[in-house]
C-alpha cells in the first residue's frame, strides 16, 4: 500500500490563487473597457462640436460675404424678407442685393432656415442651409437690421448700414445628444451710396 506524501515536489496554483488573479483581471478589463467606452464618448462629442462649428463656420461665411459685398434689400422682391420684418423683435430674415445685381433672401420655412436667390437673369433657387444632423435654433435667431429703412431716406442719412446675427446652431448626433454653440457676430456693408 502507498502512503500519500505531503512533501511532494509538484508546483501548481492553488485554487485561491486561481480567484485571486482572476478577480484582478476581471477589474482591470473592467476598467480598461470603462476608459475606452469613456474616450469613445469623448471623441463623439468632440466629432459632433467638430460639426456644429464647421456648419456655423460655413453659414457665417456665406452670410458675411454677402452683407460685405452686397447692400441691404429694403425694396425686397421676395415677401419672406419684407424690409416692415427689419423693425420687428426676433426678425429671422434678411433680404440683399449682391454687386452683380441678384437678389438674395435668408429666411425660415418651419425650422429649417433657405437662402433665396433671384438672379439677374430672372432665375429663381433655393438653397438649406439645415443638413439633416445640423439646424439653427429659430427661436434664438435673429437678424437685427441697422437703420431700419433706406439710409438715403430721412431719418436715417449718412448712417452705414449693419447687421447684427445672433443664434444657436445645433449638431445632433447619432447618439442623440445635440450639440450647440452660441453664435453673434456685427457685420456693416462695405460697399453703399450714402448721400452726404
Amino acid at each position: 500500500m502507498k502512503r500519500f506524501n505531503n512533501n511532494s515536489t509538484e508546483k501548481g496554483f492553488t485554487l485561491i490563487e486561481i480567484i485571486v488573479s482572476t478577480a484582478i483581471f476581471v477589474t482591470v478589463m473592467v476598467a480598461m473597457l470603462g476608459l475606452f467606452n469613456y474616450t469613445l464618448q469623448i471623441n463623439r462629442r468632440v466629432q459632433g462640436l467638430r460639426e456644429v462649428v464647421q456648419g456655423t463656420r460655413t453659414f457665417a461665411e456665406t452670410i458675411t460675404r454677402e452683407i460685405r459685398n452686397g447692400r441691404i434689400d429694403y425694396n425686397s422682391w421676395a415677401p419672406e424678407c419684407s424690409a416692415s420684418l427689419y423693425s420687428e423683435p426676433g426678425n429671422t430674415s434678411l433680404g440683399l442685393v449682391t454687386k452683380s445685381g441678384e437678389s438674395l433672401c435668408f429666411y425660415f420655412v418651419g425650422d429649417d432656415m433657405y437662402l433665396k436667390k433671384l438672379t439677374a437673369s430672372g432665375e429663381v433657387n433655393s438653397l438649406l442651409f439645415n443638413s439633416p444632423n445640423f439646424s439653427i435654433d429659430k427661436k434664438l435667431f435673429s437678424f437685427m437690421v441697422w437703420p431700419q429703412a433706406n439710409p438715403n431716406e430721412e431719418p436715417y442719412p449718412q448712417i452705414q448700414p449693419f447687421v447684427t446675427i445672433s443664434g444657436m446652431f445645433i449638431v445632433n448626433e447619432a447618439a442623440g445628444n445635440p450639440t450647440s454653440i452660441r453664435y453673434q457676430t456685427t457685420i456693416s456693408t462695405d460697399v453703399y451710396d450714402i448721400r452726404k
